[in-house]
């Protein structure tokens, strides 16, 4: 194990290593070892002048799609906006190449990789628990374990970061925490870790649902029904653990404060539509009862039952609007927000929820940024990723490497952007592991 950890000390392997804790600081420092990897990845293969990726169809289209971005921003409403987006999205390539490339070179490293998830998943739900559990009815949730405040959106949990994607951090390494506990629990036979993961991955699951994500949830949901239905062997684990989920989940609905003491003022679709009064001793004079009205996000199926009315509807709507005057070439990378706010003839479309900076939908984003050949393009980029795992009868783990990529790509959910710096590099780091782990080289040690 020393002998490994010492091979490792490399700086291409701390990075690949330690980038799920660097994921939690924020956008700033995954980026800046996103961009320093991804230019050592290019030394590396100019120093040895090979790279053999004839059979990886994934990169030729990361490519292709790259050269649109650079090509459609000549006719973007702004397009100086786009050009720049579009030359430095090439990152975000070199980043997922390099952890591909750098995991063939490396045995060892899906070991160390999945022990570095498995512990700032661990973090993660532990701080954003904690949070949880700092409530009080005047207020609502109150600082994590350093201090972080939720800001903005009353009842949501923000955990160790500074926005609300506690959930989504988790829904992303899920199914690597399965891969894990699976590989874990074949090659020991130990009760105990079959305990110890139902706890982790139960914990996992009830805390994406405390954070107020539905769209972590429900993929992680479908991955789970994915494996139960078409993996025996993993079966047991997979429904001991979410019955655990559900169990604790339950007892918070019936007992957290946060679920049982207010009253409905109001309920509707839009954006904080759900108004709820809460009481409270009052600060002043304990003896008295104080009243405080809080805004907070509608449940998800408040949302459905009149999505059109919804956010989430209004600015479908709109994207769909602004992509029928630009079918082919799009606006531009990055320009949604701005043709949104500056273009009288779509204001009609977001009247109650107002402009975003993107359609929260990649296939959307791609449709209405980059045109029809854009999406088409997108579309077969993220077909070719599945195909790396097309024979997943053969390898029972290929199963994994599939649901891992339906929790990212499932069309039919709100995503962040593929511009932004912190979704997409994060993104990547996950496209990349995926890719290039090596599991039947894995050795639990």
């Amino acid at each position: 194990m020393i002998h490994n950890l010492y091979q490792n000390l490399k700086l291409e392997n701390i990075i690949i290593i330690l980038f799920p804790f660097a994921i939690i600081s924020g956008p700033a420092i995954p980026d800046i070892l996103a961009v320093i990897l991804g230019l050592y990845f290019l030394y590396c293969i100019l120093k040895e002048k090979k790279f053999n990726f004839h059979n990886d169809y994934w990169i030729y289209f990361f490519l292709f799609l790259w050269m649109w971005f650079i090509l459609i921003s000549i006719f973007a409403y702004n397009s100086l906006l786009s050009f720049i987006d579009s030359i430095i999205f090439i990152r975000f390539f070199l980043f997922v190449i390099a952890i591909y490339y750098f995991f063939q070179k490396n045995d060892q490293l899906t070991k160390f990789v999945l022990y570095s998830i498995l512990l700032s998943s661990i973090f993660v739900t532990i701080d954003t628990l904690f949070q949880f559990y700092n409530f009080e009815n005047s207020t609502g949730f109150k600082g994590d374990l350093f201090g972080i405040l939720p800001d903005g959106a009353y009842g949501r949990l923000n955990g160790p970061f500074k926005d609300f994607v506690p959930g989504a951090y988790l829904s992303r390494f899920y199914f690597f925490l399965v891969l894990f506990s699976s590989m874990t629990i074949k090659k020991i036979n130990h009760n105990f870790y079959l305990y110890f993961f139902i706890v982790i991955l139960g914990l996992n699951f009830s805390t994406m649902f405390f954070a107020g994500e539905a769209m972590a949830v429900a993929p992680t949901l479908m991955g789970i029904a994915i494996i139960v239905l078409l993996k025996r062997e993993m079966r047991k684990l997979m429904l001991l653990s979410i019955t655990f989920a559900c169990l604790f989940i339950i007892a918070n609905k019936l007992l957290h404060p946060y679920y049982t003491d207010y009253k409905i003022i109001e309920s509707s679709a839009k954006h904080e539509g759900l108004i709820i009064e809460r009481e409270f001793n009052c600060p002043n004079d304990e003896e008295k009862k104080c009243k405080k009205t809080f805004k907070r996000q509608p449940p998800m199926l408040v949302t459905l039952k009149d999505f059109k009315h919804s956010p989430y509807g209004e600015i479908y709507n709109t994207a769909f609007e602004i992509w029928k005057d630009n079918k082919i070439t799009g606006i531009g990378i990055n320009n949604f927000e701005e043709v949104c706010l500056n273009e009288s003839a779509y204001k009609k479309f977001n009247k109650i929820s107002g402009c975003w900076s993107h359609p929260h939908n990649y296939y959307i984003q791609a449709l209405v940024e980059t045109g029809l050949p854009g999406l088409i393009l997108f579309i077969l980029l993220v077909l070719s990723l599945f195909r790396k795992f097309k024979h997943f009868n053969k390898n029972k783990y290929n199963i994994i490497g599939i649901v891992i990529l339906l929790v990212i790509f499932w069309p039919i959910m709100s995503t962040g952007s593929f511009i932004k710096n912190w979704n997409m590099i994060f993104i990547c780091y996950v496209i990349g592991i995926v890719l290039g782990m090596k599991i039947k080289n894995f050795k639990i040690s």
